[in-house]
């Protein structure tokens, strides 16, 4: 790695005497001198990056121009991670009140990839990436039940203090079998999507969750009419739109007509769920297929 210093600070560290490598190092991971004990108090404050400035000094950097300008100024009022929508809208007033004729918010990691990164570890730890919302210690959620052709599924949301879905895990089967597997790696991307950031609410891209995997279908659906679930993404389908709908519960077997059957895998060989134990062997209805 070749960390590339601002001249001037480095100056003014070594005249000062508080310039080291691992003084460089920590710049370059944070982005930024602010906060670190090393640095006097003075020099933090002439020596500041684009996101240490408060959105509504930018602001006023840009009307001071605007004043004297006939068309329009542009320039970007760049905000924090953290910053809420209420500092939003103060920089968007402030804006207007001053005589802004335009003007441009970026939150910092809102997007994937951006043109003025923040250090190398950003929030979030990410480099130039997206910001993952961190789990808290405890979230509280409901866990509903549906019958799918790979057997009984467990459907949890858990939700974020304010009411909104933040992750879920779907479990079906025995743990180590494939079923399972796939159930969980269903449940990992969607509380990925739920924590990256988006324009869209949690609910709003819960339910767009819910339209990409309707319908889906798979080689043995279960159940009739509205409540026929033709494969497990259909069945974590139908109880996610069941949730944001505010449908607690389970849909009630009995609307599946369903024999008792033993717990199914996916076939190795054909990849149908219809790889079963029995009788000491593990075997495929459909093709055939044994491990015996």
């Amino acid at each position: 790695m070749l960390p590339e210093v601002n001249p001037l600070f480095e100056k003014v560290a070594r005249e000062r005497g508080f310039y080291s490598p691992e003084l460089m190092r920590r710049v370059a991971e944070t982005g930024s001198c602010q906060g670190l004990p090393e640095v006097p108090k003075d020099v933090q404050q002439v020596f500041v990056t684009a996101h240490d400035v408060e959105p509504g000094w930018h602001v006023r950097m840009q009307a001071a121009f605007q004043r004297f300008t006939d068309s329009a100024v542009s320039k970007t009022i760049n905000c924090r991670n953290s910053a809420t929508s209420k500092e939003i809208a103060r920089a968007y007033l402030l804006a207007y009140e001053l005589g802004c004729k335009g003007v441009t918010i970026y939150r910092d990691g809102s997007r994937a990839e951006q043109v003025l990164t923040k250090g190398l570890k950003p929030e979030g730890g990410l480099i130039n990436g997206p910001v993952i919302k961190p789990r808290p210690e405890a979230v509280a959620g409901v866990t509903h039940r549906i019958a799918t052709p790979l057997g009984r599924a467990f459907i949890t949301v858990n939700e974020n203090g304010e009411g909104q879905p933040f992750e879920v895990f779907a479990n079906v089967g025995k743990a180590g079998s494939d079923t399972a597997g796939v159930a969980e790696a269903i449940g990992r991307l969607i509380s990925l999507c739920l924590r990256l950031p988006s324009p869209l609410s949690p609910r709003e891209r819960l339910g767009e969750v819910v339209d990409q995997l309707s319908g889906i279908g798979g080689g043995r659906p279960v159940g009739f009419g509205v409540h026929r679930v033709r494969s497990l993404p259909d069945a974590i389908a139908q109880m996610l739109g069941r949730h944001l709908a505010g449908d607690e519960g389970e849909v009630p077997a009995a609307q599946f007509a369903l024999p008792l059957l033993p717990v199914v895998d996916l076939c190795p060989e054909c990849g149908q769920a219809t790889f079963v134990y029995e009788e000491g062997c593990r075997k495929c209805y459909s093709c055939g297929f044994t491990e015996c």
